[in-house]
């Protein structure tokens, strides 16, 4: 009972003082302007229809960068590839080589993924992420920024 009280208290305190609890040297100072993020800056330069998995990789860097681990390694798996060593065995794939700039559409590779996990009654909830997202990347490469402080 008496910890229901001390939340009552505590609440009501912090309702009182206000939304800025910020000492006013923080606040008094002007806005600086957003820089441009990575991602966008990726939309300018990476067809989503015609990428190499290198461009896929730097995706998926830049959403791990972000804190969207789901979605990056959607991305991240499209830029895996085993490289054949001339021995029967296999190595990852480093960015300088060739297969990583081969290029591929991203669009029918999610796809391909999603008629797969049907096939086998996998979930697609990741897949679909993936293309709602790269749906919405391609649109970010295709418009210009908007400077909303002018």
């Amino acid at each position: 009972m008496q910890l229901n009280t001390v939340f009552q208290t505590t609440t009501a305190t912090s309702i009182v003082k206000g939304s800025n609890n910020l000492p006013p040297s923080q606040t008094d100072k002007t806005e600086e302007p957003q820089k441009t993020t990575s991602l966008r800056a990726l939309a300018q330069t990476i067809d989503p229809t015609n990428m190499s998995r290198n461009e896929a990789r730097a995706m998926a860097n830049e959403l791990m960068k972000s804190g969207d681990t789901d979605l990056s390694s959607e991305f991240l798996s499209h830029s895996a590839v085993l490289n054949p060593t001339g021995d029967g065995a296999f190595r990852n794939a480093t960015e300088s080589d060739s297969i990583m700039n081969e290029k591929f559409n991203m669009f029918d590779a999610i796809q391909r993924s999603i008629e797969f996990n049907k096939s086998k009654g996998i979930s697609n909830e990741g897949n679909l992420s993936a293309l709602s997202f790269l749906e919405k990347f391609e649109m970010m490469g295709n418009s210009p920024k908007i400077d909303t402080r002018a």
